[in-house]
């Protein structure tokens, strides 16, 4: 992944992240491992939640992803985990992302509002 990002960089893509990554990294870095987590403390976490903000550019959070994402859960009749995709594709919506960097591809094929893309297709 890190190799993508920075042939991304290097290419002049823009490099955009949203708070709901963050949140998400923040969740999974401090779960315990035995529940599919990284087992990091909070400060552990904390340190490495600095990075992406000094590599990409955070998008800011606003009301219309809110009514976006309400849209796409209903039009998509999206459920459980899966709301966590829509409201990033709702975000992305909002902000004209057109692209998403991801390890998982599948998460998002149904939303054609976006294009999904492997680290291997970079």
């Amino acid at each position: 992944m890190s190799q993508a990002i920075e042939q991304l960089g290097q290419n002049g893509a823009e490099l955009v992240i949203i708070p709901q990554i963050l949140v998400e990294f923040w969740t999974v870095a401090t779960r315990p491992k035995d529940v599919n987590g990284l087992g990091m403390t909070t400060d552990e976490a904390e340190k490495e939640l600095e990075h992406p903000q000094k590599l990409f550019t955070l998008l800011p959070e606003n009301e219309e992803i809110f009514d976006e994402w309400k849209g796409l859960i209903v039009k998509n009749k999206v459920s459980g985990k899966t709301t966590h995709d829509a409201r990033i594709v709702a975000a992305m919506t909002v902000h004209k992302i057109k692209n998403i960097l991801t390890l998982n591809p599948n998460d998002f094929k149904r939303f054609t509002e976006i294009t999904a893309i492997k680290p291997q297709d970079v």
